[in-house]
């Protein structure tokens, strides 16, 4: 990958503080969790969406950056999901693993929901299933985007 130092130092903090974002959402969940009101279930729901608008921020930026775009389609969020498992030759090894965005895609279909119903209408089941799996969903995550992570910082030492 052949990038402009600065660019390249942009996108390594930018990713950077989106997972100290990422830390300030567990310790939101960690308060709410075993909550099981309405209250706390349009709560969880919102960090929920925060997750995942968290993660497709970082795939965005490592797209418009990195890739040189991505096309917005009808489809183009799950779209860009997966093709950040797709290892572009030269330019970038995956991003994450096809494990993770499979994981991924349940949050996505979550945020999607959310934004398109009424807080009261939001499912425990559903939320409490997510939320259950947030943490090791989030951790996954942040491993992943590390070693990406320490691709770009060997990239930014190689310039």
């Amino acid at each position: 990958m052949k990038k402009d130092k600065i660019v390249l130092l942009g996108i390594i903090s930018e990713i950077e503080q989106e997972l100290q974002h990422l830390k300030e959402l567990q310790l939101e969940l960690d308060l709410i969790k075993d909550k099981k009101d309405k209250v706390f279930r349009r709560a969880k729901g919102s960090i929920l969406h925060d997750f995942y608008n968290l993660c497709e921020r970082i795939f965005k930026k490592i797209a418009i950056e990195i890739n040189e775009g991505y096309n917005e389609t009808p489809t183009w969020h799950k779209s860009l999901l997966y093709k950040m498992t797709i290892p572009l030759g030269e330019i970038r090894p995956p991003v994450i693993s096809e494990e993770l965005a499979a994981e991924l895609d349940e949050y996505l279909a979550f945020r999607h929901l959310f934004r398109s119903i009424y807080g009261f209408e939001l499912r425990s089941d559903r939320i409490d299933r997510l939320a259950e799996r947030f943490g090791v969903v989030r951790k996954r995550f942040f491993e992943e985007i590390e070693k990406f992570l320490d691709y770009l910082k060997k990239e930014y030492k190689s310039l």
